[in-house]
């Protein structure tokens, strides 16, 4: 295994591109994006709509901060009706999480929706959405960590792209936010690595050298692994996935990722990029793999390349990844590049 060092990082981005590589070909698959629906982008003074799909916010001033915060970007902010209400650890029933999402893809008005926060309780929703109307209102649809559950459902069940970004109660900085408005607003499509690996909470790490091609897929590992299985989840063959999480101690990542492999899904993709897994320490190291040994044991003889510590997840600063877009991975560059833009231009 290779860690990045900042003398290191020009020769990799200069030669890494162009090295012959151990995995399969770049070209070997067909592009697969052909059938997907791509939203309009997101321009100044059009309406985003924001709701709370998960948990409960737990302080007001996180929700009226977001607000402010897209109005001082230039949009125009509506407010689903369940942003100060609670249902235990939730923020309202399952039938009224669900109306207040599918009110915002019905209101033609809308242009994007975004949410206050994860949590749980996205999953539990899934059956009571209307994917025939979300497909017939597409939208820009963005979020990450328990909203992973909606974003690969939607893409899955209806073509329509989504984006893997921050919530409202996640960093909406200058690197966060250069990555939204290159990937919603402007439609560009450049090649996402990072520039400054001093960045990365955790250094990027080639497990298993090469390069891919495939439809990108993925998001928090505790939220897609509940939902393996379920008719929510794509068929892998092509399928570039990546994986983020938070909290979870090396044993738990250990057994997740074996029922990812005990479903075969390891047997059919293209690629793995392993994102930000922040926090994910033993309680007791002395009885217990590092992280990085347990990804190392899944995955260092892989027949598809596969690297960590891409900039997505639990941390201040990342990318916003197209969720169904075809995409290319090189896991010595530690890159990811979409092949078009995300967007229809208007």
């Amino acid at each position: 295994m290779k860690k990045i060092s900042r003398r290191s990082v020009l020769p990799i981005l200069g030669a890494g591109l162009f090295a012959p590589f151990i995995a399969r070909s770049v070209s070997a698959l067909p592009d697969v994006s052909t059938n997907l629906q791509f939203p309009h982008a997101l321009s100044k003074g059009e309406l985003v709509g924001i709701c709370s799909p998960a948990g409960a916010n737990h302080d007001p001033k996180e929700v009226s901060d977001f607000i402010t915060l897209l109005e001082n970007f230039g949009y125009r902010v509506k407010v689903s009706g369940n942003l100060q209400s609670k249902f235990g650890y939730l923020s309202d029933t399952d039938e009224a999480r669900a109306k207040a999402f599918m009110d915002l893809i019905h209101d033609q008005e809308v242009k994007a929706i975004f949410f206050t926060r994860g949590g749980w309780g996205c999953a539990r929703i899934l059956p009571l959405l209307d994917f025939n109307a979300i497909q017939k209102n597409p939208k820009i649809i963005l979020g990450f960590s328990d909203i992973s559950a909606f974003l690969v459902a939607i893409t899955h069940k209806t073509g329509l792209i989504t984006f893997h970004g921050p919530n409202g109660n996640a960093s909406w900085g200058a690197f966060s936010w250069d990555s939204i408005q290159k990937t919603i607003a402007l439609g560009e499509f450049s090649t996402l690595v990072n520039d400054d690996p001093l960045r990365y909470p955790s250094p990027p790490v080639c497990i298993r050298s090469g390069s891919a091609r495939g439809t990108l897929y993925g998001g928090n590992l505790s939220v897609l692994t509940g939902l393996l299985g379920t008719e929510y989840l794509p068929e892998w063959k092509g399928k570039i996935l990546f994986l983020e999480e938070v909290n979870e101690e090396p044993y738990r990542i250990d057994r997740m990722l074996t029922q990812w492999k005990l479903n075969g899904v390891f047997e059919q993709l293209e690629g793995v990029v392993i994102g930000q897994f922040r926090k994910c320490i033993a309680e007791d190291p002395k009885w217990s793999f590092t992280l990085e040994e347990v990804l190392n044991q899944h995955f260092k003889d892989a027949k598809f390349p596969v690297f960590s510590g891409f900039l997505c997840g639990h941390i201040a600063d990342k990318f916003t990844l197209p969720i169904g877009q075809l995409v290319e991975m090189n896991a010595d560059a530690f890159s990811i590049t979409p092949m078009r833009a995300s967007v229809t231009l208007l």
